[in-house]
C-alpha cells in the first residue's frame, strides 16, 4: 500500500474516530440507564484514548490529521441524533437501542482499521506492530462489552 493509500486510509479512520468519541460521549451523559451510561462513559474514555493513539501513530508516519475532518466528523454526529423514531420532542425507547448500534458499528470500524494497520506493520518500520496489537486487543474488548449492553438494552425494551 503506498503512503497516498495509508494515508486517505488513517484519515477516515480520523475522521470516524473523531464522530464515535463524540457519539460515545453523548450517549454516556444521556442514556436513561444509569449502570449503562456508566459503562458507555468508560467506554468514551477509552475510545478517546485510542483516537489519540491514531493521531500519534499518524504523525509518527509523517500524517497531520484533518482538522476539516474532524469538525465535520462532529457536525455529522450531531446531525445523526435528528432521526426518526416516532417522537419530536421526547426520547424514544428506540434511540437506546439504535444508540448502541451505531456504538458497536463505530468499534466494529475501529477495529478494521486497527487489523489493517497490523498487517501493514509487518513491512512499515513507521509502525509499531505490539501497539496496534494492543490496540485491537482493546477493541475486541470493547466491542465484548457493547455487545452485552446493547442486548440488555435491546431486550428491556422488548419487554416494556
Amino acid at each position: 500500500m503506498n503512503d497516498e493509500v495509508i494515508q486517505g486510509q488513517l484519515q477516515h479512520h480520523w475522521v470516524g474516530a473523531t464522530g464515535g468519541v463524540a457519539l460515545f460521549e453523548r450517549v454516556g451523559r444521556t442514556h436513561p440507564d444509569a449502570e449503562v451510561a456508566a459503562e458507555v462513559r468508560k467506554l468514551a474514555a477509552e475510545v478517546n484514548d485510542d483516537r489519540e493513539s491514531l493521531r500519534q501513530i499518524m504523525v509518527s508516519m509523517g500524517f497531520s490529521p484533518s482538522r476539516v475532518g474532524a469538525v465535520s466528523a462532529r457536525a455529522g454526529e450531531w446531525l445523526g441524533r435528528f432521526k426518526p423514531n416516532g417522537r419530536v420532542v421526547s426520547r424514544s425507547p428506540l434511540t437506546d437501542v439504535l444508540e448502541l448500534e451505531a456504538l458497536r458499528i463505530a468499534v466494529s470500524g475501529k477495529r478494521i482499521g486497527w487489523q489493517v494497520l497490523r498487517q501493514l506493520a509487518e513491512h512499515d518500520g513507521r509502525i509499531d506492530p505490539r501497539r496496534v496489537e494492543i490496540l485491537l486487543e482493546r477493541a475486541e474488548s470493547q466491542l465484548g462489552r457493547l455487545h452485552d449492553l446493547h442486548l440488555r438494552v435491546a431486550l428491556d425494551r422488548e419487554v416494556d
